[in-house]
């Protein structure tokens, strides 16, 4: 399904009528799943439209490189973007003056943990680019010591869980047999949560934080996220509400 819930006005509709009949003033309502469709998007908004979400935080929930990109100042520093196979070799050079001799290498629309990629030295770092993953993609340095949240933020509920490893494996998510416990955030980190939110226009937020000793760090931020153990929080409805209430203001 490349769209879910798409409405005009909040009635259900297709993106052929989308097309044919969106105007001045209407307001279009939907989660967009295929980044194929988001050039379509643009140009109905262009028309004067309003939609919600909003496009920049549904191409940023899309595209790793997008984000690094757009939170480029807010991530691990020395965190680089390649859209071409040989700019390795800038990486690498710039990695060797720093020496930063491991790193991780993330997918650009992969999800659940499964286009994050560790690399232990430099030469897998290299490898992995030439003859296995391409480009474009997201290379930063791998952190050792850190804790890692997740923090979502949806109006006035806030929830904070802490991410853990599991068996020696680098991965934390679930499907890698990762471990979450529910937390007491910080003010540190739910301004700093809050503040990606507004930088990229999301009405809310499934937000990974690194924080070490320099500061926090983000990860990655999106739309949607696992639910897991949030059933009391209600969020699918409390998201409901938000876009119903988007629709009836003027």
């Amino acid at each position: 399904m490349h769209f879910h819930s798409l409405s005009l006005n909040g009635h259900h509709t297709t993106i052929s009528e989308l097309l044919s009949k969106s105007k001045k003033g209407d307001k279009i309502s939907c989660k967009i799943r295929d980044p194929r469709f988001i050039g379509i998007f643009y140009e109905i908004e262009s028309r004067g439209t309003d939609i919600f979400p909003p496009l920049l935080s549904q191409s940023l929930s899309m595209s790793k490189v997008h984000q690094a990109l757009h939170y480029m100042d807010y991530m691990v520093p020395n965190t680089q973007v390649l859209f071409r196979m040989f700019h390795i070799r800038n990486v690498l050079r710039k990695y060797v003056e720093k020496n930063i001799l491991k790193a991780v290498v993330k997918e650009d629309r992969a999800s659940m943990g499964m286009g994050v990629h560790p690399c232990w030295s430099l030469n897998e770092l290299a490898r992995l680019i030439i003859h296995v993953i391409k480009p474009p993609i997201v290379v930063q340095p791998m952190l050792e010591n850190f804790r890692e949240f997740r923090l979502v933020i949806l109006g006035d509920t806030i929830v904070a869980k802490e991410k853990k490893k599991k068996g020696g494996i680098f991965w934390n998510t679930r499907i890698f047999g990762g471990i979450t416990k529910f937390i007491t955030p910080s003010r540190q980190i739910v301004e700093f949560g809050k503040e990606m939110m507004n930088i990229g226009k999301f009405p809310w937020a499934y937000i990974d934080l690194f924080v070490t000793d320099d500061g926090v760090f983000l990860s990655q931020i999106n739309l949607s996220g696992s639910n897991a153990g949030l059933k009391d929080y209600n969020l699918n409805s409390l998201k409901r509400e938000m876009i119903e209430r988007w629709l009836a203001a003027k």
